[in-house]
C-alpha cells in the first residue's frame, strides 16, 4: 500500500508565508518555547474535538489521557494525544512465553536423564526456568507499557525503554517538524488500523518514528493540525 504523505509546506502554502526555522539547535533536553496558546486544542483540532478525555491507563491510542505526565513538562504544557504501540505487538513474546510454561511439563516426563537428578535439583532447576520465564514476560510487559509517544501543545516526546535500568527520552518543537509521513502495509494492520508515522523534524533528533501505533493516519492530521496553528499564532506575533 502506498504511504499517505502529509507535507508541512504544503499545509502552509495557504498562510501565503513562509516560517522561519531558526538557527540554533535544541538539545535532546531542552525546554519547550512557550507561545501563549489563546486558543483551546478542540478549536482547531478535529481530533481532538471529536474524542473525549481518555480514563483507560492500558489505551494505546488515548486523547487527552488523565493523570498523565512526563519528566521535564511544564505547568500549562497539555498532553494532547499519549501513544503505546498496538496491543497486538505482544502476540509473538506470549507465544513464546506459553511454549516456554508447557516446555517443561511435556518434555520433562520424557527426558530419563532428568528422573535420574534427586528430586532437590530436579525442584531447583524447573523453579530457576519458571522465575527466568517470569522475568522474560515481565519485562517483555514493562516495555510495552513504558515505551511511548507523547504530543502535547508545545512538542513532541518519544520515550524509549530499551531495558529495566535505562530509557532514554527525545524532544522535537512542534515549529521544528518539517514532513510527516504515514506507512500501512499488510491486509492485517491495514483492517487493525495499525501503523508507522515518521516525522522529519530540524532539530536535533532529525526524524521521530511511531512505530506499530493505532489510528496512525489521525495522529498525521494531529501533528499537521498542530503545525498549522503554531504557524498561525506565527503569523500573529505571538511567539517571542
Amino acid at each position: 500500500m502506498s504511504p499517505e504523505i502529509f507535507n508541512a509546506k504544503t499545509a502552509r502554502a495557504g498562510t501565503h508565508s513562509q516560517k522561519k526555522i531558526g538557527t540554533s539547535i535544541p538539545t535532546q533536553h531542552s525546554q519547550p518555547q512557550h507561545s501563549h496558546h489563546h486558543r483551546r486544542a478542540e478549536d482547531y483540532s478535529t481530533i481532538i474535538a471529536s474524542n473525549p478525555p481518555s480514563t483507560n491507563s492500558l489505551a494505546s491510542f488515548a486523547v487527552r489521557p488523565v493523570g498523565v505526565t512526563f519528566d521535564s513538562q511544564e505547568p500549562d504544557e497539555e498532553v494532547l494525544l499519549f501513544l503505546r504501540q498496538h496491543i497486538s505487538v505482544n502476540i509473538p513474546w506470549l507465544i513464546a512465553a506459553t511454549l516456554m510454561i508447557i516446555t517443561p511439563l511435556i518434555l520433562l516426563p520424557l527426558f530419563s536423564p532428568f528422573k535420574s537428578i534427586p528430586w532437590n535439583f530436579q525442584f531447583v532447576l524447573v523453579l530457576s526456568w519458571y522465575l527466568l520465564t517470569a522475568g522474560f514476560a515481565i519485562e517483555k510487559i514493562l516495555m510495552w507499557l513504558f515505551n511511548s509517544f507523547i504530543i502535547t501543545d508545545e512538542r513532541m516526546v518519544d520515550i524509549d525503554l530499551y531495558s529495566l535500568i535505562f530509557k532514554e527520552t527525545n524532544y522535537a518543537q512542534l515549529d521544528k517538524i518539517q514532513d510527516v509521513t504515514v506507512k500501512t502495509g499488510g491486509a492485517l494492520n491495514s483492517l487493525l488500523d495499525i501503523g508507522d508515522v515518521f516525522v522529519q523534524t530540524a532539530s536535533e533528533v532529525p526524524e521521530f518514528v511511531f512505530d506499530n501505533i493505532y489510528h496512525p493516519t489521525k495522529v498525521a492530521k494531529l501533528l499537521n493540525e498542530l503545525m498549522i496553528e503554531e504557524h498561525r499564532e506565527e503569523l500573529e506575533g505571538r511567539i517571542q
